[in-house]
């Protein structure tokens, strides 16, 4: 409980740090340096390669364990698809790709895309939330669960541990990197 109040606070946090607080042109672009730095940083790389690895494990017939590792599979793949847009939305807004090539020839998103993009990342964050608090509960089920069971249902629930604690850091950063682009694109004025 504690843990989705804060996650909740923190969310609404970052999506209303860009909407009161005015940057300015040079504001933003540090923060989009930083945000670089993070996307290109070990700990990023790690988690991409992470996922890479990851595969949803078979069903063990214990079904909150099945329905929590269904969810997290379904968690894993909009994450990846998020982290396949976040480049191509900051190259479109920016004009140059987070390895710092420019590029001009791009259109750049509307402020409806940017937005729908971060609702998107919202909404997969409070989806973590909500799997992380009924980690519990299948990790009741699986102890009670046969012998037969426990262990595919062991490994189920350690994927779905292990695809959330790899997928709220990276929903955080892509949220952090969309705020910054909408202000980046409502600073220029020409949206």
């Amino acid at each position: 409980m504690f843990y989705k109040i804060v996650l909740s606070l923190s969310l609404i946090l970052v999506m209303q740090q860009n909407t009161f607080a005015q940057k300015t042109k040079d504001e933003l672009k540090a923060e989009r340096e930083v945000l670089k730095a993070e996307m290109k940083s070990k700990d990023a790389e790690d988690r991409k390669a992470k996922f890479e690895k990851l595969a949803e494990p078979k069903a063990s017939g214990i079904s909150s364990v099945d329905g929590l590792a269904t969810n997290s599979a379904k968690m894993l793949v909009s994450t990846k698809e998020i982290n396949t847009i976040i480049p191509e939305m900051y190259k479109r807004t920016v004009g140059e790709s987070v390895d710092g090539v420019a590029d001009v020839t791009v259109k750049k998103p509307t402020l409806a895309e940017l937005t729908d993009l971060g609702l998107n990342i919202a909404t997969q964050i409070k989806a973590v939330s909500d799997a992380s608090a009924s980690v519990t509960t299948a990790s009741a089920d699986l102890k009670s669960a046969g012998m037969m069971q426990a262990p595919k249902g062991a490994k189920s629930l350690n994927f779905s541990k292990d695809v959330l604690g790899l997928v709220l850091p990276e929903l955080n950063l892509n949220l952090k990197v969309v705020n910054n682009l909408i202000a980046t694109l409502k600073s220029s004025g020409n949206y």
